[in-house]
């Protein structure tokens, strides 16, 4: 047990993260009891106009101090966040020095987000190699993160939207949320269409075509431009072939204007991949399709709960490249059960005889609706040094295929403090994918656990709202979910 204490209980909780770095299986709390083997009481002290964090680690009859002070780095943003990011800074000191490790190359950045803190000291008119000092001082990253988060912000910039451009023109996202079965690992908000869902998923596909109708409309009546569609899931392509037809004729009939540039479908499980779907896709403009093996490795599949096989992935590309798909994603799975960096290199070596266009390499979290996290004694993870040679591994596969990094963001509970990543050849940036990243655009959820971000573009300030992830909650609660949408959408652009 582990107490982290302050007396201002709000900077205690700002490091609670910074904690689970060293300690990610311990309990924290936020008061003192003698059973705890270590206590940590952080502060902030403010010196003619200069700010300071201190950490106080206690363990047995050892006391470490460390402090972090803005007495060389300018303040970037509120009082109150600096406060924060400075008692993160003196916690990951006194634990470095306490327990002689580095817990990995992000330093204090946590942060789902990490490109985000380059586009607005990019917007400051910050010189790059000024933001790469910035990021290495004040947040004790790595030069490597500091390097790849720079790369990544100035192949984004020229999609971002101004001010101006993010009032008049969105992104959609549409989430079917029914999969063939649940993977071990997942918990996003999925049916499976072996127990019930089948029943669900006719009225569902009704009630989503009400809802792309009836948003549609009032976007075009209101002058808004739609720039890419994602359709999601779970499983999008678990839908027969009639019913994934219907949505994408209703997609393109309400949503698709002149101006929009993508459409990606998610494919992810080859098992629901047919050439008649296939076609369906291409007859309705899908630009851009996922599909996902997250390993190439048949054992892990049938551990993880995928029920295809390695071969069904090479079959479902083949299809879909007969059928005139130019742009094709897969994803992969760094860190999941059973597997080493041999099991990761086989995994890319596969794919890369495939040729795909984008590459997503996502390092597995462990979440807490995952069966993984309820059955953790049954699933072998590899370590975070581990991980980071697998993603070592991955970063170069990507290199070879010509590929580059495009977009990151990262997760709590990973099973190493790493990242995901995005790669792209030449031409083929997902815009869906940094639009969704980086928060500078309204992007509107559409179906079951659709979620919408409504931005301010005064402020970049986000108001946020989810439908349900139930389908059966979605279907009944349907005209109350376009009413608030409409109304968010007239109080912004009033």
């Amino acid at each position: 047990m582990i107490a982290l204490m302050s007396a201002e209980k709000d900077l205690a909780l700002t490091g609670q993260d910074i904690v689970r770095l060293f300690f990610p299986d311990s309990d924290i709390a936020l008061e003192d009891h003698a059973d705890h083997q270590m206590k940590i009481a952080v502060s902030v002290a403010k010196t003619r106009g200069l700010l300071t964090g201190r950490a106080v680690l206690a363990a047995g009859d050892s006391i470490f101090t460390e402090e972090a002070s803005t007495d060389k780095v300018p303040i970037f943003g509120d009082e109150r966040n600096q406060q924060k990011r400075l008692v993160k800074l003196a916690i990951l000191r006194v634990l470095r020095r306490y327990t002689d490790k580095n817990p990995g190359p992000w330093g204090i950045l946590t942060g789902i987000r990490p490109t985000k803190i380059v586009h607005r000291l990019l917007d400051l008119n910050w010189e790059q190699n000024v933001i790469a000092d910035y990021l290495a001082a004040e947040y004790e990253m790595s030069p490597g993160k500091v390097n790849m988060l720079l790369e990544i912000a100035a192949r984004q910039r020229k999609h971002l939207m101004s001010p101006e451009e993010t009032g008049q023109v969105i992104s959609i996202y549409i989430g079917i949320p029914f999969c063939p079965s649940r993977c071990v690992y997942c918990s996003f908000p999925s049916c499976s269409v072996e127990g019930r869902g089948a029943l669900l998923v006719p009225p569902f596909v009704e009630t989503l075509k009400k809802e792309i109708e009836e948003i549609g409309t009032f976007l075009r009546a209101a002058g808004k431009g739609v720039q890419t569609i994602y359709i999601g899931g779970g499983t999008p392509t678990v839908l027969n072939c009639a019913q994934l037809s219907e949505v994408l004729q209703w997609i393109r009939e309400f949503l698709v204007v002149s101006g929009t540039r993508e459409i990606t479908l998610e494919a992810g499980r080859p098992d629901t991949v047919s050439e008649e779907k296939l076609k369906v896709a291409r007859e309705f403009d899908v630009s851009r399709i996922s599909i996902n093996p997250q390993s190439m490795n048949g054992g892990t599949l049938s551990k993880i709960g995928r029920h295809h096989t390695p071969q069904q992935i090479l079959q479902a590309v083949e299809l879909a490249r007969r059928v005139g798909f130019t742009n094709i994603n897969m994803d992969i799975i760094i860190g999941l059960p059973g597997e080493g960096v041999k099991e990761v290199e086989h995994t890319l070596r596969e794919i890369s005889g495939l040729s795909p266009e984008n590459l997503t390499v996502h390092t597995l979290a462990v979440k807490r609706a995952s069966k993984i996290k309820e059955y953790g004694h049954e699933y072998k993870l590899p370590d975070a040094e581990t991980v980071s040679q697998m993603l070592e591994a991955a970063a170069q596969a990507a290199g070879e295929m010509k590929m580059h990094p495009y977009y990151l963001y990262r997760q709590k509970r990973m099973v190493g403090p790493m990242e995901n990543t995005g790669y792209a050849k030449a031409g083929y940036d997902c815009i869906y994918n940094i639009q969704i990243i980086e928060e500078r655009q309204t992007i509107l959820g559409l179906g079951g656990g659709g979620g919408s971000k409504f931005v301010d573009p005064d402020t970049w300030y986000l108001t946020s709202q989810y439908n349900p992830k139930d389908p059966q909650n979605y279907i009944e609660r349907i005209s109350e979910i376009i009413a608030r949408k409409k109304s968010t959408l007239t109080n912004i652009w009033l």
